[in-house]
């Protein structure tokens, strides 16, 4: 299998649950195979757990995204003295909704996370996504402060727009079709809940599904019951496919499921394509844009991500209900705890997801906000931790050193690995593997280019321009995007280009206005010669708005996404909260330490998984029926590589 040298597979996968009440539905993430909002719910009112009596609990929480602000939000309902601490001057990390420039009516803009997967619907009742979102805040506030959602216009699952124009059109080889014959542009139509509009596409379409149908029909039935079975089957998939390259899984033949698991070797197979299906598919994805940038990362990722329902039935938050009724709605006059102002919160868009966390209080609770057992500093870089034999960590911050009990650290990898510094950490605390793995695992780069719409183009009559357009150009992706709470007034916007990894790298050298200037030329040339329509005649040129993740010295990339071999770096990072945390007093959250990089609800997973082990190792009482011992997900290292971990 070309395994790394030292790494047991057999011990690598998650234990099981003990109780069918703490298991998730399918799909849901193969990992962490527990049901957060059934804790959540359950913990409603007096939190996940309560510190033992007779001394005050500290924690320094580095970055103030969704991973942060959801774990001090957690832990100061459990009890805990809480310091959120971030070196940029807002909070909400990757969940970043930049309002639009023609007004509040109109819809804002996602420069960060965009699509949320609900696993697999609003209502399901299987996501802590939904927790935050829809249940908590509906039952704090009858009259509906509930989030609205709207689902994402992802290719193939658009609707058709005015006069019957298909939702996607792909634009492919300068208008010519997969298959370049004759001198005529046109796009492809591919609507909603079909194929692609030619053979060639819809063969590759078919490729792709028939895995996922495969996969499913194995998995589904292991992973839902309780006991030791799935961990076995999914520790051999891991095995069989972590040296492989997604553009590896793309060309490996396909297989059929396997009759008895007995025999079975991890191996379901792989797309079949030819190398020019390939080629193709690098273009258009399957339902959710181009995947070409993707075919460097490790199959175990797109597996982890595609398989498990982080692409079904996809959201993007527009608003929590009654946003205006809610505290410090656009109050100017908010501060952090060094005086430093708070960017007003308009609880619009995704970010308004970390806006609820910090500003809104929890039932029977205070928000962080207004707690004095809660801080927030902006604007304050963590320059580095250091432990203290017998007194916990030693956190310096901005021109600050202060004492903790405990340190968890949310910011991207690379972003830690350039600013922070780790000292008196003996190898057993925090061994050099995990340093190396948070320093040369890959962070993609992105970039998105939004204009305002002056009209909501795909519902005019007389238009023949898709909403969504899929290209082989460097603007890559195209999406017209609105907020169905708004039908009349929002014009929408359009995502004029998203690009990924050397998509996005392309076009690093060029500033927001000569990047607008370009793309509406491509994406006029385009239109015209599909369909004689100019889109830039919906467009508010004006006012661009670009946004490139690698560029800021914060964040320095977009995502984790891990290439091949790296599942003993994965292990590490899911176990290290659960075996290192209690010994260390350090804690690592967010989406830069999971295994399917690039989502909210991992972070989220991360963080509370984070919480459930510091409890863990502090004594708490956890909530009624909750016993992480019996009902939590739990790993075991390689001691010949990591030492011997900590037990329950």
């Amino acid at each position: 299998m070309g395994m790394r040298p030292g790494i047991s597979y057999d011990v690598a996968s998650s234990e099981s649950a003990a109780s069918d009440r703490w298991l998730p539905n399918w799909p849901n993430p193969a990992d962490f195979r527990f049901n957060y909002w059934e804790l959540l719910r359950t913990a409603a009112d007096d939190g996940i757990a309560r510190v033992p009596a007779g001394r005050r609990w500290s924690v320094a929480i580095v970055g103030a995204g969704v991973a942060g602000m959801s774990a001090a939000r957690e832990l100061h309902r459990c009890g805990f003295d809480v310091t959120v601490i971030e070196a940029s001057d807002r909070i909400g990390g990757r969940l970043f909704t930049v309002g639009n420039p023609r007004g509040d009516a109109q819809a804002g803009m996602e420069m960060g996370a965009m699509r949320m997967p609900f696993f697999s619907q609003p209502g399901a009742k299987n996501s802590i996504l939904e927790y935050y979102l829809l249940t908590e805040p509906e039952a704090d506030g009858p009259d509906g402060s509930s989030a609205r959602l709207t689902p994402f216009p992802n290719p193939g699952k658009t609707p058709d727009g005015a006069g019957g124009i298909a939702g996607t059109g792909i634009y492919v080889n300068r208008g010519l079709g997969s298959q370049p014959k004759g001198d005529t542009a046109a796009f492809i139509d591919w609507r909603k809940g079909g194929s692609p509009d030619d053979t060639f596409l819809s063969d590759l379409n078919d490729k792709v599904v028939g895995v996922l149908t495969r996969f499913t029909e194995l998995a589904e039935p292991i992973y839902l019951r309780a006991g030791d079975e799935w961990p076995s089957v999914w520790a051999k998939i891991v095995a069989h496919y972590d040296p492989m390259a997604f553009n590896d899984l793309v060309v490996a033949p396909a297989k059929d499921a396997p009759s008895d698991l007995d025999d079975f070797d991890g191996d379901l197979g792989g797309f079949g394509m030819t190398p020019e299906e390939a080629t193709m598919l690098y273009t258009i994805g399957v339902g959710d844009g181009s995947w070409g940038a993707f075919y460097a990362i490790g199959a175990l990722w797109f597996i982890r991500c595609t398989f498990f329902g982080f692409s079904t039935d996809l959201q993007t938050v527009e608003e929590y209900g009654n946003k205006t009724e809610l505290p410090h709605y656009l109050d100017s006059t908010v501060r952090d705890s060094a005086g430093h102002p708070i960017p007003p919160p308009r609880f619009e868009g995704i970010q308004a997801l970390v806006e609820y966390l910090f500003f809104i209080p929890p039932h029977n609770g205070t928000s962080l906000f207004e707690s004095e057992r809660a801080e927030l500093y902006l604007e304050t870089p963590v320059s580095g931790i250091e432990r203290i034999e017998g007194a916990g960590v030693e956190v310096a911050f901005g021109s600050d050193r202060r004492r903790f009990d405990f340190a968890l650290v949310t910011t991207t990898t690379w972003a830690g690995q350039v600013s922070i510094r780790y000292t008196g950490f003996s190898e057993k605390q925090l061994p050099q593997r995990k340093r190396t793995a948070s320093a040369t695992q890959h962070n993609i780069s992105s970039c998105k280019l939004f204009f305002p719409l002056k009209t909501k183009y795909w519902t005019q009559e007389g238009n023949r321009i898709p909403q969504i357009v899929i290209t082989d150009t460097f603007v890559q992706d195209v999406y017209g995007l609105s907020w169905t709470s708004k039908p009349n007034a929002d014009a929408g916007v359009l995502l004029a280009s998203y690009t990924w990894e050397d998509d996005s790298l392309k076009l690093l050298p060029f500033d927001q206005g000569q990047l607008a200037e370009m793309v509406k030329e491509k994406l006029d040339e385009i239109t015209m010669r599909t369909v004689q329509q100019k889109l830039s005649d919906h467009i508010d040129d004006a006012h661009p708005v670009m946004f490139q993740w690698i560029d800021q010295p914060t964040y320095i990339g977009c995502a984790k996404l891990y290439r091949a071999y790296a599942e003993a770096d994965n292990l590490l990072d899911l176990s290290y909260n659960q075996n290192f945390g209690g010994d260390s007093h350090l804690y690592f959250a967010g989406e830069n330490y999971g295994v399917e990089g690039g989502w909210t609800e991992p972070a989220l997973r991360s963080s509370l998984d984070a919480v459930i082990q510091l409890l863990r190792h502090v004594g708490a009482d956890f909530v009624d029926g909750f016993d992480p011992a019996e009902d939590y997900p739990r790993w075991r290292d390689d001691p010949s590589v990591y030492g011997e971990p900590s037990t329950f």
